[in-house]
């Protein structure tokens, strides 16, 4: 089933007990509601075998506008089951009434309890920005239960080298990105409205774009997600990580990794070339003129690239299901 037909394709919805720790006495159902410490996670579920969990970016926004975007002929390959959900405080998701917990060590547990509902003890991350640094720490304490990760133009494993996105995309937005940015943020209230703060931050990522007219597809879902998730929970992440360095951690990590992003990516390519670096078994594909949603700016090479290592990973997979 493809990713981009899941929301309209479900017909079940279940919200799933509390859990506290040990074996989850549930599986996951085609959607529905995973209860984990202080929040409900929305997920989605299509298709079976090994499992692939979608980390989306952000966080804040939720998973909408990645699953509707891994839509390009011949991805994803059959034979897989993929889960994806709202990280906590996230689109569809609560849990940003109480900002203490939007922090990385929390996020790591919300992903093990839907690691432990898939049934699994192995499973494959497929992360996107803030989602594949997600998977890159939940990796480093859960290193037994990861089988391959792919890493989307990942947030850098350094706030030093993240932080450099900032000028990167002031140097990139223009004059009509600024007006039409200006005309929103005027208005009185804006950000109470779903869809004018939608409106505002779309005209902002147009400078995360290296082939902007792939941008006129993009929609972050905020008018469909929990009002406020987004920025409060993206802001208090931010914060909550602090200066983060965790390349030392990554140096003994052994997970088969693809990390693929753009010569044109909001971060810089000295990131994405030390990541590949510290992974001993990772290979870095860059796509020319491609930005930061190389599977929306280059979808048929993406899917080519990303179908090629889930196969790679997945045709010697143990029993059991685990990828």
């Amino acid at each position: 089933m493809k990713l981009s037909s899941v929301a309209a394709s479900v017909a079940a919805s279940a919200l799933l007990g509390s859990c506290t720790g040990g074996e989850i006495p549930v599986r996951l159902q085609s959607e529905g509601a995973l209860a984990v410490a202080g929040a409900q996670l929305h997920y989605w579920v299509a298709g079976s075998g090994p499992p692939v969990v979608i980390l989306h970016g952000g966080p804040g926004i939720g998973a909408a506008y990645l699953l509707s975007e891994l839509d390009a002929p011949g991805f994803p390959p059959d034979g897989l089951q993929w889960v994806a959900y709202d990280q906590r405080g996230s689109g569809r998701s609560t849990g940003a009434e109480d900002l203490s917990q939007i922090t990385m060590d929390r996020f790591v547990e919300d992903l093990e309890v839907v690691r432990q509902a898939t049934g699994q003890e192995r499973m494959a991350l497929f992360g996107h920005a803030f989602g594949g640094l997600l998977a890159l720490h939940y990796a480093i304490r859960y290193p037994e239960h990861v089988a391959a990760m792919i890493l989307l133009d990942p947030d850098p494993a350094s706030r030093e080298l993240w932080a450099q996105h900032d000028s990167i995309i002031e140097a990139r937005l223009t004059d009509e990105d600024r007006m039409i940015m200006t005309a929103i943020s005027s208005g009185e209230n804006w950000e109470a409205d779903p869809v004018t703060a939608e409106n505002y931050y779309l005209a902002r990522f147009q400078a995360y774009f290296g082939r902007r007219e792939a941008a006129v597809r993009l929609r972050l879902g905020l008018a469909q997600g929990v009002y406020g998730n987004f920025p409060k929970t993206a802001l208090a992440m931010q914060a909550s990580l602090g200066d983060w360095d965790i390349f030392d951690e990554l140096a003994g990590l052994d997970v088969r990794t693809l990390i693929v992003t753009g010569d044109q990516s909001v971060f810089p390519l000295a990131a994405h070339e030390r990541l590949a670096a510290v992974l001993s078994r990772s290979e870095l594909v860059v796509l020319p003129g491609v930005g930061h949603f190389p599977q929306m700016e280059a979808p048929d090479v993406f899917a080519e690239v990303a179908s090629r290592f889930l196969n790679e990973v997945t045709e010697n997979r143990g029993g059991g299901g685990d990828a």
